[in-house]
């Protein structure tokens, strides 16, 4: 299951809650975190997977902005106090399941009051350590969460496909290559630059050779080289 839930309120937090998910889907993986239009396969049953994964997840980020409390359904009450309204039926569940629940306060929005009038199935929200995500200061606000997620969360960490490798080989062979020989072997999905020096001080017989640089089974390979340095 993904390990980070994003929740949001239609209205109030689809720019945080969309930012955040491309982000951190760049920055962690894409199987690491659930926003729900994003993150239901198409034909999936989208209640169960909503309550699952918030019961399942390893931190609940709730995103929290000015009319959280304060956007009303067609009966004119807040949406909050529905008992059919997800944004609150999610919270929820993550609460009962032990979930670390994390309010994120957008923008200038005012933390909970812990006199404020929840449904008693997210009360505790007001108590939960939160954090702010404000659009002026987004990188420097995203950077703290990202570090507090990898403190909270077990095993998360930066991808790093296509990272740049670099390759120091300083090799020296002194005898009959009887057989084959390899300096450098890569992964074919990452930028690799090479320095290999390379001096064979023997023969290379018809059945000997020495691969330069390998990258994924696709090798050079030297069968006749001469005995000089080789870079």
């Amino acid at each position: 299951m993904p390990k980070i839930f994003i929740n949001f309120r239609n209205g109030d937090g689809e720019w945080a809650a969309r930012t955040l998910w491309v982000v951190l889907e760049q920055r962690f993986g894409k199987d690491q975190v659930f926003l729900s239009h994003e993150s239901i396969p198409v034909g999936e049953q989208w209640p169960d997977a909503l309550l699952e994964n918030a019961r399942t997840c390893d931190v609940f980020l709730a995103l929290i902005g000015p009319k959280w409390l304060t956007i009303r359904g067609a009966d004119g009450r807040p949406r909050i106090f529905a008992e059919d309204d997800w944004v609150r039926r999610e919270i929820a569940a993550a609460l009962a399941a032990g979930r670390p629940v994390t309010p994120i306060l957008l923008g200038n929005t005012p933390r909970l009051d812990p006199a404020s009038d929840l449904p008693d199935d997210i009360r505790d929200l007001v108590r939960r350590q939160g954090q702010r995500l404000d659009v002026r200061q987004f990188d420097n606000n995203y950077a703290g969460l990202e570090a507090k997620l990898m403190d909270i969360v077990p095993g998360l960490r930066p991808r790093r496909l296509g990272a740049g490798v670099d390759v120091n080989s300083d090799l020296e062979v002194i005898g009959d290559i009887g057989g084959p020989v390899k300096i450098v072997d890569t992964p074919a999905d990452r930028h690799v630059n090479v320095t290999a020096r390379t001096r064979v001080g023997g023969d290379i017989t018809p059945d000997g050779s020495y691969t330069v640089f390998s990258s994924d089974g696709v090798a050079e390979e030297a069968p006749d080289r001469g005995k000089d340095d080789r870079g």
